[in-house]
């Protein structure tokens, strides 16, 4: 806007863009005079599973609960993994892609020995190995990668050595940083939420005007969907916290990459610092012509009767998730959702706008594109 307040052509096209729900379908121009423009391909939770990798009187008796959710798992590795690591890869190679980041939850877990564990982390390094994407393979923590006897020490032993590699340089802990020409990539661990909000305070500091930030988080920043209280920093006790995280991830513009609900989800989050984006996605494809459900547009569909999405889910929770959701509302200012999982590819391109494409289970044409840049700046 100028100083006289009229809007110049180029504000109008932006309004217009966001207007239009952040969709593009041109997609960002990636030019190779542009020294920082790169892509990167995004994968949600996998749940790589057999059935073997499981005592069954452990899970009889820790996980009951759990058995028909493993064998579901156990199906998807077998008959959907494969086509949508190869859409990816097909992707990953259309885009120039650099590497491939993928969001926690790579194993199941709960397999009841460290023995069994660890088979089941290593052939699921072997099986990306496989692939042969050419390309680093990013892993965040999930809540299933740490669960189970023995999980949390194959993490350490395993992991950990696995991700040294990965990214070229020693890995000590699931907090990590990952800097990619004019990008800098937080990795979170979200499940020692004391010390990694601590270790953010500090290497944020270090994150400078002209980079794009992308904080990666296994599980969301911010409630979309019925599993409002599947969130960082949920609890009442935890609120002081909650708001900084927030404001920081507000200052400083922050693009959130976040899974564990298993849907695909846009949302943007004001703060008294600034707006952050947040997107979410799954990996887990239920069947390769798997149908898209509950498409939710507009700041209208965000409200507390998204709980009514799972009406199953945890009913002694309801009252409680609503109250999130309603606490939630008045801070969203862009809001899409949508129940599949699939794969992405996010591509930053001139003068650092970002731009994710989502593709429906294992499709080779797009759901949908966003150009997040333009939804934070709205």
């Amino acid at each position: 806007m100028t100083k006289t307040g009229i809007l110049t052509r180029r504000k109008v096209l932006q309004l217009l863009s966001v207007l239009s729900a952040g969709f593009s379908t041109r997609g960002l121009s990636l030019t190779p005079q542009d020294a920082r423009a790169f892509s990167f391909m995004f994968l949600g939770d996998i749940h790589f599973d057999k059935l073997s990798y499981h005592d069954p009187e452990y899970l009889k008796t820790k996980y009951p609960h759990d058995i028909g959710q493993i064998q579901n798992y156990s199906r998807i590795t077998r008959e959907n993994l494969s086509s949508l690591m190869e859409a990816s890869k097909a992707r990953a190679k259309e885009t120039d892609s650099r590497f491939f980041l993928q969001i926690g939850d790579f194993v199941e877990g709960l397999c009841g020995s460290k023995e069994l564990a660890e088979q089941q982390t290593q052939d699921l390094i072997a099986y990306v190995d496989q692939q042969q994407f050419g390309l680093p393979f990013l892993a965040i923590k999930g809540n299933h990668d740490i669960t189970g006897t023995g999980a949390k020490e194959v993490y350490k032993d395993v992991v950990l050595p696995w991700q040294s590699k990965e990214l070229k340089m020693a890995v000590n802990s699931a907090n990590n940083v990952y800097v990619h020409n004019k990008a800098r990539f937080i990795l979170f661990d979200c499940f020692t939420e004391a010390e990694s909000l601590a270790w953010f305070r500090g290497v944020i500091r270090d994150h400078k005007p002209d980079e794009v930030l992308f904080f990666c988080t296994h599980i969301p920043v911010v409630p979309y969907d019925a599993r409002s209280n599947w969130m960082i920093y949920v609890h009442p006790e935890q609120a002081k916290q909650r708001e900084e995280l927030l404001n920081l991830l507000g200052a400083h513009k922050a693009i959130v990459l976040s899974g564990h609900l298993h849907k695909t989800s846009v949302v943007v989050r004001n703060t008294p610092s600034g707006n952050f984006v947040q997107v979410g996605l799954g990996s887990v494809v239920p069947g390769l012509d798997a149908p898209i459900k509950n498409h939710l547009t507009g700041l209208d569909a965000y409200n507390a009767d998204l709980v009514k999405l799972e009406p199953s889910f945890t009913p002694s929770s309801f009252e409680v998730r609503r109250a999130i959701l309603e606490a939630e509302k008045p801070f969203i200012r862009f809001y899409e959702y949508a129940d599949f999982c699939g794969y992405s590819s996010v591509a930053v391109g001139n003068h650092n706008e970002v731009e994710i494409t989502y593709f429906a289970n294992a499709d080779r044409t797009p759901w949908k594109r966003f150009n997040l840049s333009n939804l934070l700046a709205s």
